[in-house]
């Protein structure tokens, strides 16, 4: 039997907690005689750059040419923030004896996931909440919540959220 267990990971939205998670989930699972992919999926938020570029534009306007500048390199922080997370939790299942398949868009956190777990028919998807206040998350919500939320009513399989 194969198993699919996705770790969905963001700039906002990382631990090294749920990569140790992610690595002892799939080993219960080769433990009862599965074969097991781990699924990793980076989203690059889209509303994220442009909730910053919106900032930029409205608290202090550089000029064209700088603020694009100022937007390109963060968007490539974000790139190398990624590529780090990724080589972690490479490293991590490498060493435990665990094939990765690493898929990098960009996106909304939410839809993204949820769309990612439908296609590959995921069984377990961790992920973690975004660093926001706890009043914030039950004033606005959160995409964490919104993804397990979804994944129950859609039997996407099982969600841990990695506080």
């Amino acid at each position: 039997m194969n198993r699919r267990i996705l770790l969905a990971v963001s700039t906002s939205r990382y631990s090294r907690h749920l990569v140790a998670t992610a690595i002892h989930e799939a080993k219960a699972f080769r433990d009862q005689g599965a074969s097991v992919v781990l699924d990793l999926l980076i989203v690059q938020e889209n509303e994220e750059l442009e909730r910053v570029s919106q900032r930029v534009g409205d608290v202090g306007f550089l000029g064209l040419s700088p603020q694009k500048d100022v937007l390109e390199a963060l968007g490539e922080e974000h790139n190398r923030m990624a590529r780090r997370m990724a080589q972690r939790v490479s490293e991590a299942a490498e060493a435990a004896g665990f094939a990765v398949e690493r898929t990098e868009v960009r996106g909304t956190f939410a839809k993204t996931v949820l769309e990612f777990a439908q296609t590959k028919k995921s069984d377990l998807i961790l992920l973690t909440r975004a660093d926001r206040p706890f009043i914030s998350r039950i004033l606005f919500g959160s995409e964490a919540d919104t993804v397990a939320r979804h994944a129950r009513r859609d039997g996407l399989g099982r969600v841990i959220i990695d506080e």
